[in-house]
């Protein structure tokens, strides 16, 4: 059966996305403003992915104000985009509109369900980099999600230094730049699993990231000295 959804125009749409890399990315207490954590559950973990939910609560009506964060780490931003695909073809819900105004900024590729009673968007898929990520409306009353989906993807994208939560905690890898010979790109991390459960981002200034095995690879068509971004933040 043919899918309603265009994912041939979600890769022609994605640039940062190729260039930003998240491996054990985590969401703390103090993450996402007026949105403290509840609790972080492991729901799947394999060598292809590996999904969290995380369940955060408004502070100004934690009883009825309640998000639920899912994210799949994949091996790079098309695994992530053909995940959202798969989700998005299985719900029950047919032909979920892109997102647009402030939700158009969100992710690479986002989708946005509004409740039907109040016209709130209580729920927003989308994908950035290697991340696919479900925010969902989950308490009794259906807010809008619109500002966690924001905040989420402002910690998967931006740079550690512009994110006044995690930036203390953040530490500068090496190698901080690399030279690209070849099309097989520079092996930027040798093993992934040797960083432990450490939240490592990864942004590189063209080209694209991806997992091969348990290395992280960084591919460009132009050769030469790279800049490169690696950095770990601590639990």
């Amino acid at each position: 059966m043919k899918s309603k959804y265009d994912s041939k125009t979600w890769a022609t749409e994605t640039n940062a996305g190729r260039r930003v890399f998240n491996h054990n990315f985590r969401i703390k207490g103090s993450d996402v403003a007026d949105w403290p954590l509840v609790k972080a559950v492991l729901m799947h973990k394999d060598k292809r992915l590996v999904e969290t939910t995380f369940v955060v609560r408004g502070k100004d009506s934690p009883d009825r104000h309640l998000i639920s964060v899912n994210v799949t780490e994949l091996p790079d931003w098309r695994s992530a985009q053909k995940h959202l695909l798969e989700i998005l073809d299985h719900c029950m819900r047919p032909d979920i509109p892109r997102g647009s105004g402030d939700a158009a900024t969100v992710g690479d590729v986002s989708f946005v369900a509004r409740a039907p009673e109040s016209d709130v968007p209580a729920a927003i898929q989308f994908t950035r980099g290697n991340i696919a990520v479900a925010v969902s409306s989950v308490g009794p009353v259906n807010i809008d999600v619109s500002a966690v989906a924001a905040a989420v993807d402002r910690l998967l994208s931006e740079p550690t230094e512009k994110l006044p939560s995690i930036k203390k905690l953040a530490k500068v890898q090496a190698p901080k730049s690399v030279v690209i010979r070849s099309k097989e790109g520079s092996r930027l991390v040798k093993s992934l699993k040797a960083t432990g459960d450490t939240w490592l981002k990864v942004i590189v200034p063209d080209g694209e990231l991806r997992r091969e095995d348990n290395a992280l690879v960084f591919v460009s068509r132009k050769h030469g000295k790279k800049s490169v971004q690696i950095v770990s933040v601590s639990a």
